[in-house]
């Protein structure tokens, strides 16, 4: 499997760094912002809790922590946060001394899964709903950080389950697992909307996808 992960991660990257897009992290206003955030986030990853009683895997390779892909996604886009998930993956594989395999399929499983189904729920978001400032924090942040945790889960565990029934080690208990899940899902929103409006705030040259003359042009025409 280790060749395929390899495969699919280089060209994960290689599309990443195809488009003009990823220069956002070396903009001398953000630089500051992607090293503070790698470092961070790959801080985070290494912090893993499990609910008493139930398994180290029950969810599937997703344990009680902040996997920050969705974050990354609304303030810098998808190919910059791709870009960025990689930074993370190499700091925790080394602190972690993970093999090259397990390196990779963390990097693709809590890194590319969730930034992809967050860039969708953002998009669909941003193609259905005004432009406005509560709709990019709740939007942007919280509800992408909910479905990029749910989402990736459910198909994790599905796959798990139909193909690697004897040897996913996870919890046989739905209940346990859906309410883990639920728990998870809505912290990881938590903590993406609140940091999200922090730095929108405090901090908007560092959210990069954010505009105050898209998002705040109905507040200043009043």
């Amino acid at each position: 499997m280790t060749g395929i992960f390899l495969a699919i991660s280089g060209l994960v990257l290689l599309w990443a760094f195809r488009g003009p897009q990823w220069k956002v992290l070396i903009r001398p206003d953000v630089l500051n912002s992607v090293l503070g955030g790698i470092v961070a986030l790959g801080l985070a990853w290494n912090v893993k809790a499990v609910m008493p009683g139930m398994a180290a895997e029950a969810l599937v390779g997703l344990s009680f922590q902040f996997f920050g892909a969705s974050l990354l996604v609304a303030m810098y886009g998808i190919r910059p946060a791709v870009v960025m998930l990689a930074g993370v993956t190499a700091i925790v594989a080394v602190a972690s001394d993970w093999a090259l395999e397990e390196a990779l399929r963390q990097y693709l499983l809590l890194g590319v899964l969730p930034a992809i189904v967050a860039c969708i729920t953002i998009s669909v978001i941003a193609k259905f709903l005004p432009k406005h400032l509560f709709i990019f924090i709740l939007g942007h942040g919280y509800v992408s950080g909910v479905v990029s945790v749910v989402i990736p889960a459910i198909i994790m565990f599905s796959f798990h389950h139909i193909f690697l029934p004897s040897t996913a080690g996870l919890s046989m208990d739905i209940v346990d697992w859906l309410v883990t899940l639920i728990i998870l899902s809505f912290t990881e929103g938590s903590l993406s909307g609140m940091m999200l409006a922090v730095f929108v705030v405090y901090k908007p040259h560092w959210v990069p996808q954010f505009s105050d003359q898209e998002y705040l042009r109905q507040a200043t025409s009043k």
